[in-house]
């Protein structure tokens, strides 16, 4: 159970019992039309803009697997950052064929990185088909940074370890299957959104309807605005854990997850982006905005404002993120404490108001 949910549930349940009979029709109908909304307009396209990232990534990989230069590796990396970003735009609201599937463990878990090194340094075989069985600390973006980036070395470091004979073909090999599994797995979740494939559109337009995964609609508004809230508070912790907020103050880099790209700050914008439309829709006069402003202004606004006091935070830090935790620790502290603020708002004052059942949040940071 997240420590910082298990501080605010009881409070959060209280005034999500008290109002859960509250609504009307005007309000069911714009649960519908928010609900729709995400499906078709957010959700798919996002999917499908992930899938052609991938895509992309996957072809850079087998062109650095068989063509390693400067050049590749820096087309490789660039694919890289393309398809994080595409991952981390969908952060929050990332739920259904994604979870099921257990892809999104596959795409970003924490790597475990002496595990990479003992695999490559060994003699077991790197096709798709091996690595797709590999854990998942073993594949997905992170265990692809690890071999494409390193931000002290630099490229020529990075290139030197990829046309290392032997060893540097292993890595080569291994970084080809990596894209090439995590493709298959966004087309995966791709299909399971298609309207014409297997129609999760569908399920979450229809929410409450026969035939519908959720057997009310509560049930959706429920499992979208708790995907919201473990999207701020995963990236709360992107910034709690390098800022030492759990060794007394003290400064761990190592806790940064994109340290070796420095793209940690670009990470939780993109994140910052995928809460601000399932708030304000695919067009930013919609999402669940409109469904709370309908019923409460005042908690709309809010939310805005802590939405944009977000963006702002952000902004202000130098990056990257790992010389401004000690060099402008303040600016990062701000970031933190701006996300932190924008959590409290969604599970008293947004969960109240839409009379939604807070669930515990196992999940710290992918």
């Amino acid at each position: 159970m997240s420590p910082i949910l298990r501080r605010l549930i009881p409070a959060a349940v209280l005034l999500s019992l008290a109002l859960a009979s509250c609504g009307d029709s005007q309000g069911t109908a714009l649960r519908t039309a928010f609900l729709k909304e995400l499906a078709g307009d957010i959700a798919l396209p996002a999917y499908r803009e992930f899938d052609t990232r991938t895509e992309a990534l996957a072809g850079a990989l087998a062109t650095l697997e068989t063509t390693p230069t400067e050049a590749t590796l820096t087309e490789a990396q660039s694919a890289w950052r393309a398809a994080r970003a595409a991952w981390l735009r969908q952060e929050s609201f990332r739920i259904g064929p994604a979870e099921d599937q257990h892809v999104s463990a596959a795409v970003n878990q924490v790597p475990s990185t002496t595990g990479i090194d003992s695999l490559l340094a060994g003699d077991a075989p790197l096709t798709e088909a091996a690595v797709a069985e590999l854990g998942a600390n073993r594949k997905g973006m992170l265990a692809m940074e690890h071999l494409l980036f390193d931000a002290e070395g630099g490229n020529a470091a990075v290139l030197s370890r990829l046309t290392d004979g032997n060893a540097g073909t292993r890595r080569r090999t291994y970084l080809k299957a990596l894209g090439a599994v995590m493709h298959t797995n966004a087309t995966a979740v791709r299909t399971a959104w298609e309207p014409e494939q297997e129609n999760y559109v569908a399920q979450l337009s229809n929410a409450g309807n026969d035939g519908s995964t959720y057997a009310t609609q509560k049930e959706a508004v429920d499992t979208v605005v708790n995907r919201l809230i473990a999207s701020v508070e995963t990236a709360e912790m992107k910034l709690s854990k390098p800022l030492g907020f759990d060794t007394g103050g003290t400064v761990r880099p190592d806790q940064e997850d994109a340290r070796r790209s420095d793209n940690t700050l670009r990470d939780l914008e993109d994140m910052r982006q995928s809460m601000e439309r399932v708030w304000l829709g695919a067009n930013g006069d919609g999402g669940l905005s409109r469904v709370v402003a309908h019923s409460n202004k005042q908690v709309d606004e809010t939310v805005r404002g802590d939405l944009a006091a977000v963006r702002s935070a952000l902004e202000t830090i130098p990056p990257p993120l790992r010389t401004a935790l000690t060099g402008d620790r303040e600016s990062v502290e701000n970031a933190r404490a701006a996300f932190s603020r924008l959590r409290a708002t969604l599970t008293s004052e947004v969960v109240a108001n839409l009379g939604v059942t807070l669930k515990f949040n196992d999940n710290d940071g992918d």
